[in-house]
């Protein structure tokens, strides 16, 4: 297991402080007539109500937040001065009531943020990020709004109110006491100035990440890439001729195109060209280094951390979590860490031995991934470039959802008649087993220019039965387009991303909750995840694989072929999980630091936190703080070990359907729908997981799941 992604709200991301940008002055007044065209406002006659992006222009969403935000102002000014007492209904409820505008047009609006960071939408980030902060910081720290919720917490045993209702008054009680709410005034203004800042950085951060990317582009010759699979080379040649350049080969630096590049060139120096402009995203001598922006974020999420009563960041953040505690994640993650360094030095003993042959006295990183496929295809008769022939886009979507169908009874019809946000994006209506309707997916799975690196899934509306909203969620990954003609070929890690980004957007579409604020995703970091990779594991139910992977020509994957795939899976499993574990630990140690010493240099604090690790230098971590998106712009602050966390869940839970005697098993997968995927964060979610599986896991499951016990 590696990571996959991460999951983006939107409407949390229009709420909460993480949300960033330079500050901006306050726009004109919009003329009514300005606004009484505006697409974004007012009813939307489209189908299913989903956002109009075929009529949306980017002059359009700053008067619409401004408009949004002035209504979700009034509104929560409304509540918070309310003659009546506090009640349950007139303050809790009806703070989940206000803010819808704001809430379709943030969900619009950062969903094509992300997937299509062009010039225009960035600007609009820009400007539009610190006033969303503001208006959370308004929100979460009016006293008199907060004394009502807080009327309404204390006497919450005696108002009768049914289990959701306990716990949305619990959540939303947390949530103020967590934005600051209840500390001195002095403190609460410093709060409140730190969000702001932390919104500008979190941008500024994404913003140059972005801009380095692009700036790493590597363009290479038909020399360089000879060797390489065919569809890669096409799919690279087709780039470049579009970026301009005819008869050059264009590999961006994302990990879409790198990861297969450094598996099968056999052009060393090709290699090395890769690896480093992939690895040294954010930490180049330019002015999109990410250095200093990442003091700033560490050293004003301690200091707020200090103003919370926390002794740092990780113990602020994890109080919030399952796992609870710093130390009940370290446990975990080091109980797979030690098992996986042991392993990766065995791996690197034989990449080495196997690279002696051709005259290479010492191992790079860029080496790693060509030497390690040499071992695979020996030991288990595995050549990639084959396995992908038969492991087609179109041929893992319809596997996909097959084994939603197989599991769920749900089925997905495309829909023509809505507009997407994007060229290629597809939109599907997820159907129940009786025909009726569930809920709308956006599928956004190719790479583009302007789209920020990984894969992740957004709600574009939020599932409820307070306001009967259906939902729509978004999947995004970053897969290269192929040339003109030619299919699309995916790796096995590629397909396994794809039913991991679709466990996200099923824990959105089949969320029951009453309330916004509880559904779909809305649960805590180390719990998300599990939905999404315990999907993962059906991608090679060899039943799945059979039916849907096939050749050009139609011809399924040769028995001998699959045996070998699935035989392989725990192959090289020290150096994928030494490098995700690394990151998740560098994660927790950073941001478990009451203060940062000073001249703190993040580079050099991290090679210095791998050498004391003993992580080699052929392997590395996966994502180096230069450029760990989820740290500094995507909300996993202190909670990427919540990969590792929820992948004890993951293999623990499969494993109740392997045991079961059929991964498909109807009882197992309703039990998993019901008590864990419709739930959202009505309950606990330790007691979501105790009702689907009957107790908590260990790590067993997981380190046999790596072939690490």
């Amino acid at each position: 297991m590696v990571f996959r992604a991460c999951v983006l709200s939107a409407a949390i991301a229009a709420s909460l402080i993480t949300v960033s940008a330079p500050v901006a002055a306050q726009a004109p007044t919009q003329s009514a007539h300005a606004l009484s065209t505006n697409p974004l406002i007012g009813p939307w006659s489209t189908p299913e109500g989903t956002p109009p992006y075929d009529r949306i222009r980017p002059e359009h969403y700053e008067p619409a937040f401004d408009e949004a935000i002035a209504e979700a102002r009034a509104q929560s000014t409304a509540i918070a001065d309310d003659k009546a007492a506090p009640t349950f209904e007139n303050t809790i409820e009806a703070m989940e009531r206000s803010g819808r505008q704001l809430a379709r047009v943030s969900s619009t609006f950062f969903t094509v943020a992300s997937a299509d960071a062009t010039p225009a939408n960035q600007a609009i980030q820009k400007n539009i990020a610190p006033k969303l902060a503001r208006l959370s910081n308004e929100t979460l720290l009016n006293q008199k709004l907060f004394k009502r919720v807080d009327s309404v917490f204390q006497a919450s045993a005696s108002l009768g109110l049914d289990p959701e209702q306990l716990r949305l008054v619990e959540e939303t009680h947390a949530r103020f006491v967590r934005a600051g709410a209840a500390l001195s005034p002095e403190a609460r203004a410093r709060v409140a100035a730190i969000n702001e800042q932390l919104a500008k950085l979190g941008v500024e951060f994404g913003q140059k990440l972005l801009a380095d990317q692009k700036a790493n582009d590597v363009w290479l010759t038909a020399e360089e890439v000879k060797g390489l699979p065919a569809d890669q080379a096409s799919a690279a040649r087709a780039a470049a001729t579009a970026a301009g350049k005819q008869g050059a080969y264009l590999f961006p630096a994302t990990r879409s195109a790198a990861e297969p590049f450094l598996t099968s060139s056999p052009n060393r120096q090709a290699r090395e060209k890769i690896w480093r402009a992939f690895t040294y995203r954010g930490d180049n001598d330019n002015g999109n280094n990410t250095g200093a922006v990442i003091t700033q974020l560490v050293t004003l999420r301690a200091e707020r951390a200090k103003l919370m009563g926390a002794t740092s960041h990780a113990d602020f953040v994890l109080a919030d979590s399952m796992a609870k505690t710093t130390d009940a994640a370290n446990d975990l993650l080091m109980a797979v860490y030690r098992p996986a360094l042991s392993r990766a030095k065995e791996e690197l003993a034989d990449i080495q031995s196997l690279a002696t042959r051709d005259g290479i006295t010492q191992v790079e990183p860029w080496d790693w991934r060509f030497y390690a496929e040499k071992i695979r295809s020996e030991r288990f008769s595995l050549d990639e470039a084959e396995v992908r022939q038969y492991m087609p886009l179109d041929g893992m979507v319809d596997a996909l959802f097959e084994t939603t169908r197989k599991l769920f009874g749900l089925t997905a019809v495309e829909r023509h008649d809505i507009a997407p946000y994007a060229p290629g994006v597809r939109v599907f209506e997820i159907r129940e087993a009786d025909g009726s309707k569930l809920g709308l997916f956006y599928a956004d799975w190719y790479a583009r220019p302007t789209k920020r690196p990984g894969a992740w899934m957004n709600s574009i509306r939020v599932p409820n039965t307070l306001l009967g909203d259906a939902p729509i969620v978004v999947n995004n990954q970053n897969i290269p387009s192929p040339a003109d003609g030619q299919r699309t070929l995916i790796s096995l890690d590629e397909a396994q991303t794809l039913f991991h980004e679709f466990g996200h957007g099923l824990h959105g579409l089949l969320s029951t909750a009453r309330y916004p604020s509880l559904s779909g995703t809305a649960v805590s970091r180390d719990f998300v995840e599990f939905p999404s990779q315990v999907y993962e594991h059906w991608i090679t139910d060899p039943s799945i694989l059979r039916a849907h992977a096939r050749n050009a020509a139609g011809d399924p994957m040769p028995e001998d072929m699959l045996q070998a795939l699935l035989k392989a899976q725990t192959f090289n499993q020290g150096y994928q999980t030494v490098q995700q574990l690394s990151s998740a630990i560098l994660d927790m140690r950073l941001h478990s630091l009451p203060e940062l010493p000073a001249n703190f240099d993040a580079s050099a604090w991290e090679a210095e936190q791998l050498r004391e690790l003993g992580v080699p230098s052929e392997v590395g971590m996966r994502h180096r703080l230069s450029h760990f998106s989820h740290l500094f712009d995507g909300g996993y602050s202190a909670s990427y070990y919540a990969y590792t966390w929820a992948e004890a869940m993951d293999a623990d839970g499969f494993d109740a359907f392997v045991e079961s005697g059929n991964v498909f098993d109807p009882n197992l997968a309703r039990k998993l729908r019901e008590e864990v995927l419709e739930r959202g964060n009505t309950r606990d979610p330790a007691e979501s997981y105790i009702k689907f599986r009957g107790r908590l896991p260990t790590a067993d499951a997981l380190l046999r799941n790596r072939g690490l016990k």
